[in-house]
């Protein structure tokens, strides 16, 4: 019996290993048993001031509004250019991001379709001309009593026809694109092309063909984004818990997402209906000024907004201060201190409103919660370390 108990002993005392030691005698994080989006750092971070907490509170905002905006195309700052004829690409005349003027030439497509029409217009055209000179010639012979009234109006109504013909075929060409083939005897064969122009002056954003490629008319050759800041707009959401709603004519300030001191003025045009169900805000539009040329469509900014008092008017909300909020994996995040000193979760939340220093949170948080207000940089590299090793 002794000697059972001694081996228990010594296994037990093989199998337990000590933990690994670091220089400073304590380990930045410990992310044992901490799950996926849980971190422990070391409890020294906290008594030096790198990593801050503070209790999230109700209370209202009391600065300028400040909320989410994307700079869009307006109707005449975009537009698309292709064929309305299937064909290939014969020649291509720009490449991505040339500078183009409204109606300058982008490429050339062989189509049959369009030949076709070419030559129908050909024919018609001779057609047209041996008619009015018939009627010409029924004309002369009436005058001196030497044809048929019934002549005459057969004449003038094959004329008629044929220059009706005429018109159509013209009218067809055009519509396809095709240009109106010149009155050469002596041309033995027609070379019939569509241009392919730009509907308005910017920078080609998008080529979607390659020399030789097929056509059709429901394929986008290229995209053309106007380079004049008089053709973007800002569509801005505003919370519906906003008491005061920005009227049109107000000014805004814009201001780019990393870069807060480029900063332009925009005009509010109105909002465009109303509540959104799913975000719960109320869009509203903004035309820049021309101090905003460095408005990039597709981007996002923040655009600051204020009543004619100065303030925001909204309610009382949680709030949190900017820094607070990181980005983890695509998500607005917010570390949240656990049941133990230096225990952390890192929490998706919904950002709402916000002035220049806090933010509202819509949804992920409840008052009284500590959240890390500095340092949320440092928990969510420790956060994405702890991903990569565990991939």
């Amino acid at each position: 019996m002794k000697f059972w108990l001694l081996g228990i002993a010594l296994l037990t005392g093989a199998c337990q290993k000590a933990a690994p030691a670091t220089s400073s005698g304590t380990p930045l994080s410990d992310r044992s048993d901490t799950g996926k989006n849980r971190v422990t750092i070391d409890r020294q971070l906290l008594t030096t001031g790198r990593i801050k907490l503070s209790t999230i509170e109700m209370r209202s905002l009391a600065g300028e509004l400040r909320v989410a905006g994307e700079v869009r195309s307006n109707e005449s700052g975009s537009a698309e250019a292709g064929t309305l004829v299937a064909g290939r690409i014969a020649s291509l005349e720009v490449a991505e991001g040339a500078k183009v003027k409204r109606g300058q030439v982008l490429a050339w497509v062989d189509a049959p379709e369009v030949a076709r029409a070419a030559a129908d217009l050909l024919l018609a055209r001779a057609h047209a001309v041996v008619a009015k000179r018939k009627r010409a010639r029924q004309e002369t012979l009436d005058t001196a009593s030497a044809t048929s009234k019934n002549a005459l109006d057969d004449a003038r109504a094959e004329d008629d026809a044929a220059r009706a013909e005429l018109l159509a075929a013209r009218t067809l060409l055009t519509s396809l694109g095709g240009a109106e083939p010149p009155s050469d005897p002596d041309v033995t064969a027609l070379i019939v092309r569509v241009p392919v122009r730009a509907p308005i002056a910017g920078i080609v954003a998008e080529r979607n063909t390659v020399l030789g490629g097929a056509v059709s008319a429901e394929k986008t050759l290229f995209r053309i984004v106007a380079n004049s800041q008089t053709s973007f707009s800002i569509l801005a959401r505003v919370p519906e818990t906003v008491t005061v709603k920005p009227e049109a004519g107000a000014r805004a300030t814009i201001v780019p997402r990393g870069n807060a001191s480029s900063t332009c003025q925009a005009l509010v045009e109105g909002s465009l209906g109303g509540i959104d169900p799913q975000t719960r805000t109320l869009a509203v539009r903004l035309s820049p000024d021309t101090s905003c040329a460095w408005l990039i469509p597709g981007s996002f900014v923040d655009v600051i907004l204020a009543s004619a008092s100065g303030h925001a008017n909204l309610p009382a909300g949680l709030v949190v201060p900017r820094n607070a909020i990181v980005d983890v994996r695509g998500n607005p995040t917010v570390f949240v201190a656990g049941s133990a000193p230096g225990e952390f979760s890192a929490r998706s939340v919904q950002a709402g409103a916000g002035d220049a220093d806090d933010v509202t949170i819509d949804s992920g948080l409840s008052a009284g919660e500590q959240v890390v207000v500095e340092g949320a940089l440092l928990l969510k590299g420790e956060l994405v370390r702890a991903d990569l090793e565990g991939t």
